[in-house]
């Protein structure tokens, strides 16, 4: 196990808090917007204005040229190019653990583009039985580096190496000493040079050094160089509400604006810098960007939005938007012009419109008639295309108020929406179906750091059928525990909150709870079992096929990410040891959206609740069995998907998952309404883009699989807690599309949930904007398909099947399917147990029979719903149905 030195600590597999793309290594290595941005490609560029689509002539293709880099922050590593030292690099060490063999030397291997005299350290580890070998900022005064918890810092290390056992590990200094912290993310092999990137984040508060290195924990050869580490620059502050540019008064940041890129290319001297001229009447702040052109012979200077994550605006195709920028200029070669992001990344797409000369401030307006199919980022600026002087500020980008498109309000259209009368007595932040189609209401202190004082903690069961609600006794704090339905239809919680923040520790530092209940139906209470092996406050619980339980993601009882694995076995109704579950030391995230797979794999979709994704694609394969993580690419705007929604689409059967929306709760920026779909029925699986999202991006996305096989999607809000969304829609797989419905008539963002009925509706509960006000009313949606005539039955049903049972079904109307949909445990838009499991039917009339699958993985024993479907897509009410 880890030790407390770094000297003599072993890796696990680990990943981490998201990473981002960091000016590193001690030479400027440019966003792949910049570059793009600098580009103009030849032929013809499609002009979208408010006349129309026109095909003009562009200039021939010239060399891209980025005029300047943001200014980095400053280094912390001490001679992280290894260049100076003799048997070892100065300000390093050896270090490692274990029954190998280890040897290392320096090695004039290096990458390409590295400072001036620098070197790689070589590693090679044979004989290898256990533990690991690594090179690491050394504990000597002046070495490892001093850091500040409560910051973040981009760390990297360039690296090559033989063997897929590596890891990027952080070792932390406190007062009593040095200790292994954590496994940021594991490396494959790689034959040549390839950077290793990752972001490091709520480091302990009494940590104040901390050393890190790539550990090579098998066989093989390892070298590493161009260590660096960089305090992480502050998020930019969130735009007003509408607008999709952040900062768009230059106001923050240094020597070039936050979430801002000077770009353009060709033949030409270009100056450019901050300044204080702006127009009168500017907001308290702001600045102006100012860029000198002389001895032009071809190409343009710009400031345009980076590619950073959360600064160049998303976009929706078919949408419409207004963009403005403020400009002074001595010449009249001056043009408003467009970048747009696809899949295949940057390229420039427009001129919108050439501006005059103007000596005083003007604003320059166009507008983006439809964003082409496939775009979901722009970036504008205007470019100086000749000698002379431009200034600009005030960057603008907002959607264009389109009346919204008549909804055919008929219910057998777009359902209906009903506010009930009754009212929530607790705040409902955690929901569960019970088998007996009442519903387990959980606030436990309910986010409400007096009632956490008071020990004042509640839960009630809601009759949908009768409107009652009963008190429940609860043990102890369950708000933000893990939960799921057992295969005997009891709940089992897991994790919740220790301890609130104190006054002075940011928002999310709760301390997690090791304590586990489970609820039994039967006499409505909690039943006590053996504690967790360790504390989670926002675990993920999945089933798997056994009906044991895997759980893991949140943070200890430090208010620390927890990396521990954890498994409930349903056999003894108690968590296994440490030592008896395979363990990747690493960290999942807050409520990681984790899905079993009919291999008996799992699939981390990339939502999460708080901040960014982790590092590297931010979607993973995941064999709990024996520890393995592989990266899946393809997933979109991967550090905007907290609070995302994710889910089966279609039958579970079809192995297909969809990611809807989420944003970054960290940051504040406005969130996504990308939607990113994946078959991992693939060989090689990767998200694709699906279609988007109707509406503006939203976070606290709520997704519900319907028994006829769409997907509602409901609720949510713009920014963290606040800027309600009030749309909704449904998916319908087979044609891989959105249908707009009327939205919730009640805003809900942060705790809200939605759970599907026995009866086919829908019941929508909670909302706890940012000023920890809660919404007690409980919405109701009816979808089409209970106001399309009469609905088909299920007369007669078996109380119980096992897998690969041909069961005897009756019924009543065309039934053309029929499907067992797993009752519904959702907090903080994670449920990641739900699926609608295909049953193939047979027979005629009034008696069919039903093939149960034969895979566990694909439908983990408990209760179900079973309903029918007739051809019209229309479901029967549901019963339910034990499957073991």
């Amino acid at each position: 196990m880890h030790q407390n030195s770094p000297r003599t600590s072993a890796p696990g597999s680990g990943r981490a808090l998201a990473g981002r793309p960091a000016w590193t290594h001690g030479r400027a290595r440019l966003p792949r917007a910049a570059k793009a941005a600098g580009a103009v490609v030849a032929g013809t560029a499609v002009v979208l204005t408010s006349t129309g689509v026109t095909a003009l002539p562009v200039p021939s293709a010239a060399v891209p040229q980025v005029l300047a880099a943001p200014a980095e922050p400053e280094e912390l590593i001490v001679n992280g190019s290894l260049a100076a030292g003799a048997d070892l690099p100065e300000c390093f060490f050896a270090a490692g653990w274990g029954d190998r063999t280890a040897q290392g030397s320096f090695s004039t291997d290096v990458p390409a583009g590295s400072p001036d005299g620098a070197r790689s350290y070589a590693l090679t580890v044979s004989n290898h039985i256990s533990g690991d070998a690594k090179l690491l900022p050394s504990e000597a005064s002046g070495c490892a580096p001093t850091v500040s918890p409560g910051e973040s810092y981009d760390l990297s290390v360039d690296y090559s190496s033989t063997s897929d056992r590596n890891a990027l590990t952080v070792f932390v200094h406190t007062p009593a000493g040095w200790r292994y912290h954590t496994d940021l993310r594991t490396l494959p092999a790689t034959q040549g040079w390839t950077t290793a990137e990752a972001q490091l984040t709520d480091l302990p508060a009494d940590v104040d050094r901390i050393s890190f290195g790539v550990s090579l924990g098998g066989d093989g050869e390892l070298r590493t160089t161009n260590y660096s580490l960089r305090r992480t620059p502050p998020p930019p502050a969130a735009p007003g509400e509408g607008e999709l540019v952040v900062n768009g008064t230059l106001a923050e940041g240094g020597a070039v604006p936050t979430c801002f890129l000077p770009a353009g290319w060709g033949d030409r001297a270009v100056s450019q810098r901050v300044s204080t001229d702006v127009p009168a009447g500017a907001a308290p702040g702001s600045r102006s960007w100012a860029v000198d052109v002389s001895a032009y012979a071809s190409g343009d200077a710009k400031l345009i939005q980076a590619e950073t994550a959360g600064c160049a605006p998303t976009v929706v195709p078919g949408e419409s938007y207004d963009v403005s920028v403020d400009y002074t200029s001595t010449t009249d070669r001056n043009a408003l012009t467009v970048f747009a992001h696809t899949a295949q990344g940057w390229q420039y797409l427009t001129d919108l419109k050439t501006l005059p000369t103007s000596s005083e401030w003007t604003t320059a307006t166009a507008r983006i008639e439809k964003i082409p199919e496939g775009v979901d980022r722009i970036s504008f600026g205007v470019s100086l295309a000749g000698n002379g002087q431009l200034r600009t500020t005030n960057y603008s980008l907002r959607p264009v108020e389109q009346e919204p498109p008549p909804v055919a309000g008929a219910p057998e259209l777009v359902g209906r929406w009903d506010v009930l009368e009754t009212e929530l007595p607790i705040r409902a932040i955690h929901t569960t179906l019970l088998h007996d189609g009442r519903l387990l209401l959980i606030a436990g202190s309910g986010n409400d750091g007096n009632l956490f004082a008071a020990g004042t903690f509640r839960a009630v069961v809601w009759d949908p059928v009768t409107n009652d609600f009963t008190e429940i006794p609860v043990p102890y704090d369950m708000f933000c525990a893990g939960h799921v339905t057992l295969p005997d239809g009891k709940v089992l919680l897991a994790g919740g909150t220790a301890a609130f923040p104190e006054e002075d520790q940011g928002p999310n530092t709760f301390k997690g709870s090791d304590q586990s209940y489970y609820f039994d139906p039967a006499d409505d209470s909690f039943h006590r079992t053996a504690d967790m092996t360790g504390a989670h406050w926002y675990p993920s619980l999945t089933k798997l096929g056994n009906g044991d339980v895997w759980a893991a993601g949140g943070l200890d009882e430090k208010a620390e990410g927890t990396v521990l694995t954890e498994l409930f076995d349903t056999s003894t109704m108690s968590w296994l040891p440490q030592n008896a579950v395979p363990q990747t030391w690493s960290f999942w995230g807050t409520y990681p959206h984790m899905f079993l797979l009919d291999d008996g794999t799992m699939f981390y979709t990339g939502a999460h609740t708080f901040g960014n994704g982790l590092p590297g694609t931010g979607a993973s394969l995941y064999d709990w069995t024996t520890a393995r993580i592989w990266d899946v690419p393809g997933l979109r705007e991967k550090d905007l998907r907290d609070q995302a929604g994710s889910v089966f689409i279609g039958p579970a059967q079809d192995q297909r998952i969809m990611i809807v929306g989420g944003g970054n709760t960290d940051g504040n920026i406005p969130a996504t309404n990308l939607v990113d779909i994946i078959d991992l029925n693939e060989p090689t699986p990767a998200y694709e883009p699906g279609p988007t999202l109707p509406g503006p991006g939203k976070a606290y996305v709520n997704l519900v699989n319907l028994p006829d096989r769409t997907v509602l999607a409901a609720n949510g809000a713009q920014y963290n807690r606040t800027g309600d969304v009030f749309s909704a829609a449904l998916y319908d797989p087979e044609a891989n599309s959105w249908s707009s419905i009327d939205p919730d008539p009640v805003g809900r963002n942060y705790h809200s949930s939605s759970i599907l009925l026995p009866d086919g509706r829908v019941a929508v509960f909670g909302s706890n904007p940012a000023d920890n006000s809660f919404d007690f009313r409980i919405s109701v949606y009816s979808p089409p398909y209970l106001f399309q005539g009469e609905r088909p039955q299920l007369t007669r049903a078996p109380e119980r099947a096992g897998y690969g049972d041909v069961v005897e079904l009756g019924v009543s109307g065309e039934v053309v399917s029929a499907s067992l949909m797993a009752p519904m445990s959702a907090t903080h838009q994670t449920d990641t147990n739900a699926r609608l499991v295909d049953l193939p039917i047979a027979g005629e009339g009034a008696a069919r029979t039903a093939q149960i699958p034969d895979n566990p993985n694909l439908l983990p024993p408990g209760p179900y719903m079973l309903t029918v479907l007739d051809a019209d897509g229309v479901p029967s009410e549901a019963k339910w149905v034990w499957i073991s």
